[in-house]
């Protein structure tokens, strides 16, 4: 049995992930889904963040190795592979937490939309969409779901944007404790209208803007440098596009005003 700590083999990013799982006082029971490796799940475990974890994956491959993986650390008792598309091997009652880390937003909403989790009886979950992120957090708050945290990592040249999540049923109001967010976020800011306010929550993330996440900075002044270059290579005919790259400017601009508050 290996005693080796398994996050000396994993990314920052993977890391981040599984840390944002931490539940003060409960016992966490934990799906990590698309594992891979299984990193995470012996993570969780060697943490002690989740005291059993199911491990699963579309693919025969990847969860072959996570179980070779899982009997390397000797965690054969407190973590089992699963191979499932997305939750569907998943039976209520046998997990009350999620993972779901590394797959474009598209296809996490899919996985999301096809199992029900909260009738599975998830109720804290991380996600780290790869892609679509301005469209996932959307997704999220048009569940029901409530963000409770989110962090950026920059790592080998790229952003990314794990979420924190309570996953509630339909009849909770998630509505008012966003309108509250966003009267918070942009009280001091002028003339600005309630679409505009939601656009930049989900292109940045509402708890990071309240947070003032330090590593936002370069991301919107990345992003400023990038659009102002290609503005300046569009003509009078790119009509649309450079409505789209002024709307996002704007936006942009409110968020760095909200940070340097």
């Amino acid at each position: 049995m290996s005693r080796e700590d398994i996050s000396l083999k994993m990314s920052q990013r993977l890391i981040t992930v599984a840390d944002m799982l931490k539940s003060d006082g409960e016992a966490l029971k934990a799906a990590d889904v698309g594992c891979d490796h299984g990193y995470v799940s012996i993570y969780l475990v060697q943490r002690g963040i989740a005291e059993s974890v199911i491990a699963m994956d579309v693919r025969k491959g990847p969860l072959s190795a996570a179980g070779a993986n899982i009997s390397e650390y000797g965690l054969e008792d407190l973590i089992s592979t699963r191979l499932s598309d997305g939750v569907k091997e998943l039976e209520k009652g046998e997990a009350n937490a999620i993972v779901i880390a590394g797959m474009g937003g598209k296809l996490m909403e899919r996985l999301i939309e096809e199992g029900n989790l909260y009738d599975l009886g998830i109720r804290k979950a991380v996600f780290q969409p790869q892609s679509d992120h301005e469209e996932f957090r959307q997704f999220l708050r048009d569940k029901g779901y409530l963000i409770t945290d989110e962090r950026v990592v920059y790592e080998d040249g790229k952003y990314y944007f794990p979420m924190k999540v309570d996953v509630m049923d339909s009849s909770f109001d998630n509505k008012s404790i966003f309108d509250k967010t966003l009267e918070t976020l942009f009280k001091d800011s002028g003339d600005i209208k309630k679409n505009q306010m939601i656009r930049i929550c989900n292109r940045y993330g509402e708890c990071n803007l309240v947070r003032k996440e330090p590593l936002l900075v370069p991301y919107l002044d990345h992003g400023r440098l990038v659009l102002e270059s290609i503005l300046k290579s569009l003509d009078d005919s790119h009509t649309w596009r450079r409505k789209e790259i002024m709307e996002e400017l704007s936006d942009i601009s409110f968020a760095q005003k909200i940070l340097m508050r």
